[in-house]
């Protein structure tokens, strides 16, 4: 009767430790410094206790205990969590396992590593995450912060959706994410998305984006990383110190992660002072400008195609201050150290005059 007894425990074990339904990956105990089986509504519960190593098909399963329930196909585990899936490792307090749907639930920091062919990786933390497996999408809740090392952009949220093999997702609820090497932009918006694992973002609604002191804001932004440039649209407009710029469109261009040049497409309007903490008086409006940068300052100016401007200076012979209007097909505008205007230059139908102080619009003295 004895060994009667024995063999049936030796079958329950071998069929819980090693079991597979058919339908179902294959679950394989490698350790555990304790174990105990009970009979609990209706299905065998295994209790794992201690250094705790166990398999689903080729999914690799750590932690301090767990529980198997035979029926329902959960595992829980609780402390020092650790899940290993091919280019993913899974970290979390506790997590919970349902091999029907092929969802983990993990709770408290949780960490996710992805692991690319090139050597870079991938990072993400939450207070939660969900993670699909068979569509190898996650979902992660609270406190959410992520790291691409490939791109260099890092970002935090309440919230992040991403799709593994679409290599698509989005960040909302708060979300903030910056890019680039030692000049970093910041971006915050209603939601950012990430496109082609990261090599495309889109930020969309109330965009705000801070590039050393240049502040601009949007409705939507395209951020190529790959290509080096970035597309703003919907109402843009660029401030900084010493200018304010809007238009339809704004383009920036960048070479070695520093700003190389930005374009202004139509209904362009750049107002701009000579000094920091002076009056942004000075003002050129046209339907197409580049604006050239050197170490994040414009050095050039083009305007084309309708332009119009007016400069503020001062004479150097008696200090008299004087406004010169001007109309033309191009302007060009150089400029020097700390801002100053250098020289400027007009082509095409130009046409317009100077205004000195106490003159009035005929020039003449009053």
């Amino acid at each position: 009767m004895k060994r009667i007894l024995t063999f049936s425990l030796l079958i329950l074990l071998s069929t819980l430790l090693f079991a597979s339904d058919g339908e179902h990956r294959p679950y394989k105990l490698i350790n555990s410094d304790q174990l105990k089986i009970d009979w609990i509504g209706g299905e065998y519960l295994t209790r794992l206790m201690g250094n705790v190593h166990f398999f689903y098909g080729d999914t690799e399963f750590f932690a301090d205990n767990a529980e198997i329930y035979d029926v329902t196909k959960i595992a829980k585990m609780f402390g020092n969590v650790k899940v290993v899936e091919d280019t993913l490792t899974l970290k979390a307090n506790r997590a919970e396992y349902d091999q029907i749907s092929e969802q983990l639930i993990l709770n408290g920091d949780v960490f996710v590593m992805e692991n690319h062919a090139d050597g870079s990786y991938r990072t993400f933390l939450a207070d939660k995450v969900h993670y699909m497996r068979d569509e190898r999408h996650l979902y992660a809740f609270n406190n959410v912060r992520f790291y691409d090392e490939r791109e260099d952009a890092r970002g935090e949220s309440q919230y992040l959706d991403y799709d593994f093999e679409e290599g698509y997702g989005f960040i909302s609820d708060s979300p903030k994410i910056e890019v680039g090497g030692e000049e970093r932009m910041t971006i915050t918006a209603e939601k950012v998305e990430f496109h082609s694992e990261f090599n495309r973002l889109s930020a969309s609604f109330n965009v705000e984006s801070l590039y050393e002191d240049y502040l601009i804001k949007s409705d939507f932004l395209l951020l190529f990383t790959k290509d080096s440039y970035a597309v703003y649209i919907g109402e843009p407009k660029l401030n900084s110190n010493l200018a304010d710029a809007e238009a339809d469109k704004i383009y920036l261009y960048f070479d070695d992660r520093a700003i190389e040049k930005a374009i202004l497409e139509d209904n362009c309007v750049v107002n701009f002072a000579l000094k920091e903490d002076e009056a942004k008086d000075n003002e050129v409006k046209c339907d197409l400008m580049e604006l050239r940068f050197k170490d994040n300052s414009i050095t050039t100016m083009y305007a084309e195609k309708n332009v119009k401007s007016l400069y503020i200076g001062e004479s150097e012979e008696d200090k008299d201050s004087f406004r010169n209007y001007a109309e033309s097909d191009k302007l060009q505008i150089n400029f020097g150290l700390d801002n100053q205007i250098e020289s400027i230059s007009f082509a095409g139908k130009v046409k317009g005059g100077y205004l000195f102080s106490g003159q009035n619009i005929f020039g003449e003295k009053q």
